[in-house]
């Protein structure tokens, strides 16, 4: 994998704001939110920009808590994060937790928020929803005690996401009536869009779909005035998974070639992983099969270039359901063969269990 493709994404210090214009995945763990209802195919990771570490921790001049208790909190919230690559995510919360008491001790309000955006992170990719809301919460009370409005805004939009699923529509939507209006507030094109799109989400969760596409033209709209063209990645795939489930593929196809098209130029690997799957999807529909497996080679080999073995196995898995489903029995007993292995290297059990069972089955099919 290359460096390029790892720190991919905006850098940007403390000395220039590290709560600047661009979206602050790192610091708001945007990444990690459940999906809404009605089993919408909606990724949050996508709405990440991706920035390096060590610039994040600068410590910013006559701040007031450069020392060795600041440093060894900073080595602490680094660690952490090499614990979650590592998919260690219990050990990275814990070095965060300690980081975080650090800094409280030290009264450092900015590097508490991102740690908090650490810890929101962890604990969505855990399932502690619960936890997460907390630390959410306590995100935005810092920022409104700070008067930062772009961190309220992000943390606005990823708290109502967060709590759709559970609390239902009109909490949600007043977080991210909320967030628009402080966006429109500072002319904020970045929280503008992120916002539409939150409404866009929940306009679709709700099978309110002309709203949806009002919502997304609009995100579309200024994160195209902003230039922000993962974003605009983003609300494409979003377009994309309105037109698929109303049934209007030739649509869909447009708005997900457009997203691929955007994410490839930027090395943004989940929007790309969307965009493929929304094209696969459409394409089985209308029994496209061969297109179907031209793109899912080339899910493939994005995969294996970033040396990313669950994504290899989700995209053979789905290469080999693809060939199944085009009665190439062959291919696809060799491709779930594949898959096999490397549900062993990822010593995932129950993947390992589903693909045996499939392959048995398809031997079973072959055979009649």
């Amino acid at each position: 994998m290359s460096a390029m493709d790892r720190q991919s994404g905006e850098r940007l210090s403390w000395q220039q704001g590290w709560l600047g214009p661009r979206l602050r995945a790192i610091a708001l763990g945007i990444a990690v939110l459940p999906p809404f209802a009605m089993g919408a195919v909606l990724s949050w990771s996508n709405l990440a920009i991706a920035s390096d570490l060590n610039q994040q921790l600068t410590v910013r001049i006559n701040n007031g808590t450069y020392g060795r208790s600041r440093h060894t909190a900073d080595q602490l919230l680094r660690v952490g994060k090499t614990l979650e690559s590592d998919g260690r995510l219990q050990e990275a919360v814990q070095s965060w937790q300690t980081a975080l008491a650090i800094y409280q001790e030290l009264g450092d309000r900015e590097a508490e928020t991102i740690t908090y955006g650490y810890l929101a992170s962890a604990y969505g990719k855990l399932g502690q929803y619960p936890a997460l809301e907390d630390a959410l919460r306590r995100q935005l009370a810092l920022a409104r005690d700070r008067q930062d409005f772009e961190t309220q805004i992000y943390v606005l939009n990823n708290l109502g996401r967060n709590l759709y699923p559970r609390s239902g529509t009109e909490g949600a939507e007043q977080l991210f009536v909320e967030a628009l209006t402080i966006a429109n507030s500072i002319r904020s094109l970045d929280g503008q869009a992120l916002s539409h799109d939150s409404l866009g989400l929940l306009a679709f969760s709700m099978g309110n779909y002309e709203r949806a596409v009002a919502e997304f033209e609009q995100s579309l709209l200024v994160s195209r005035k902003a230039a922000n063209t993962r974003a605009q990645a983003t609300t494409l795939n979003n377009l994309g998974d309105v037109y698929r489930v109303t049934g209007r593929y030739p649509e869909s196809m447009k708005y997900y070639a457009l997203a691929f098209r955007l994410a490839d130029m930027n090395r943004d690997r989940p929007n790309q992983y969307r965009a493929i799957d929304g094209m696969v999807t459409a394409y089985n529909v209308s029994g496209s099969y061969q297109q179907s497996v031209e793109m899912l080679n080339k899910r493939l080999e994005i995969a294996q270039f970033q040396e990313n073995l669950r994504q290899e196995l989700i995209s053979l898995h789905a290469l080999a359901r693809t060939y199944q489903q085009a009665g190439d029995y062959s291919n696809a007993k060799a491709t779930y063969e594949r898959a096999i292995a490397v549900a062993r290297d990822l010593q995932d059990i129950d993947q390992e269990t589903i693909l045996i069972e499939r392959l048995v089955s398809l031997t079973k099919d072959g055979k009649k």
